[in-house]
Order: structure tokens, then C-alpha cells, then sequence
């Protein structure tokens, strides 16, 4: 039993009033190692048993009033800054440890990561212009994730057109501003704060008119007239135009603020 783990027991021992001859702090219970992260201690009528979560997972303290004391978790849903040891890796294919998510091997191929359960992984595809977060397990904006080599000009074949704000604009300024894509007119960009390209798309039938910066007809649009032409000559177009617009970016406050 670690030492640490010991004298942390006797240190609530004293508080609680453990049995005398148990090194449980309560009669039952889940405790956190000190030192090792997946590491834990269950009490059950004052007898002490050491646990290990599953290769990959931590154990979370969540505390006495939380009603199950603790479990095991994913290590992005946990702090283990003050407890930063593991158990040793039990690797597989494509899979550093057997339970969690895990960023692809290839570290230019931001868009695909592996679900790993048991040892098996599971590719899995994120949507266009996203990539896999390793902070939450999940598909991010590039900007949001912060992978070096998965940043937006990595991964988006787009650069947002330098910003410039009028002191005195004809209309309004916009904080996103948005941009036709050069190649699809079905999609458009929202350049977050005028720098980080995010791809966006129309509802199928619609393009994206760059003079409204809303989703609109073909007809209304005369670069992209055809774009839905099928081979028989006749135009995909929706009925009505009624909440498929493209929302609109948030306006600045001030004329001139950078």
C-alpha cells in the first residue's frame, strides 16, 4: 500500500474515528490515490481493498455528497495534475491504452481519431472542417482544438481576406465576417474574428449569395445559376427560403475598433 495513501488515512482516520484496527477513513466508501491517477481505495464494512480503473481510464474523487464517492473516468473529464502517475500502458493496434480517444497516428491527418474499448479502436471521421480535440474527446474547430499542424491553415484550403473597418461604413460591419466558397456555391465561410476560416454550407438546392451574405435561390445568384442542373436540364430549388438563411454575423459596436 503506498505510503502516501497511509498517511492520508491517518490523517482522516483521526477526523472520522475510524475502527482501530482498519486503515479505512469510513466504513465504506471510494478514496483517490495520492500519487497515481487511476489508482483507488474501496472500503466496504472497514475492510480496504486497493483498485486499478481499466487501462486508460482515472478515477475521479467525486466527494462524500456526491452519493457514489467516485468512478472511473476519461482522463479529459479529470484533473490528475496532483497525482500524475499510471499503471503501465497496455498498448494495441492504434491504440496507446486500451480504453479512451485517441488521435491518429499520422499527425497530419487531423479529421480522424480512434474510439478505443477493450484494446478494440474505432476510426472515427470528424465532419468537414473539423478536427479531433484531445482536451475533450471530441470534434472541434480548429481553433478550438490548438493542434499544432491541425490549425485552420492546415486543414481548410480557405484564408480569410484581410479585414478592414471603415470609420464611417456604408453598412454594417460585421465581427464574423462571411465568404463565398470559391470552389461550391452551396458553401460559404464565417472567418471568426475576421481570421479563422469555418466552413459552412446551405440547405441542398440553395447557394450562398455573397452580396446579402444569406442562402438564396440559384436564380439570384448569377455565378451559380446552373449549380443544380441535373442532366435532364432541370434546377433543384426549394419552395421557400424560410429559416435556411445563413445566420447572420454579430456586428461590431464601434466603426474603427480592430
Amino acid at each position: 500500500m503506498a505510503k502516501f495513501f497511509l498517511a492520508f488515512l491517518f490523517v482522516v482516520a483521526s477526523v472520522y474515528g475510524q475502527q482501530a484496527d482498519s486503515d479505512c477513513p469510513e466504513k465504506n466508501g471510494v478514496f483517490a490515490d495520492t500519487v497515481q491517477c487511476d489508482r483507488y481505495y474501496e472500503c466496504e464494512n472497514f475492510v480496504l481493498s486497493e483498485k486499478l480503473c481499466a487501462d486508460g481510464l482515472v478515477f475521479a474523487d467525486l466527494g462524500v455528497n456526491s452519493g457514489v464517492g467516485g468512478r472511473c473516468d476519461f482522463p479529459f473529464n479529470v484533473d490528475c495534475k496532483d497525482r500524475p502517475e499510471l499503471q503501465p500502458a497496455n498498448a494495441t493496434a492504434n491504440c496507446p491504452r486500451q480504453n479512451g480517444y485517441f488521435a491518429h497516428s499520422d499527425p497530419t491527418v487531423c479529421d480522424q481519431f480512434f474510439f478505443c474499448s477493450s484494446g478494440q479502436a474505432n476510426l472515427i471521421t470528424c465532419p468537414g472542417g473539423l478536427v479531433f480535440n484531445p482536451n475533450t474527446g471530441t470534434c472541434s474547430w480548429p481553433g478550438e482544438a490548438n493542434r499544432a499542424g491541425c490549425q485552420s491553415k492546415d486543414v481548410v484550403a480557405f484564408d480569410c481576406p484581410a479585414r478592414v473597418l471603415e470609420a464611417d461604413p456604408v453598412g454594417p460591419q460585421f465581427i464574423d465576417p462571411l465568404y463565398a466558397d470559391p470552389t461550391d456555391c452551396q458553401y460559404f465561410y464565417v472567418c471568426i474574428g475576421g481570421k479563422e476560416p469555418r466552413r459552412n454550407g446551405c440547405t441542398t438546392g440553395l447557394v450562398f449569395n455573397d452580396l446579402t451574405k444569406r442562402c438564396d435561390r440559384p436564380r439570384n445568384v448569377p455565378d451559380c445559376v446552373d449549380w443544380y442542373k441535373t442532366s435532364e436540364g432541370d434546377l433543384l430549388e426549394p419552395d421557400v427560403l424560410d429559416e435556411v438563411a445563413a445566420p447572420p454575423p454579430k456586428r461590431t459596436n464601434f466603426a474603427g475598433r480592430s
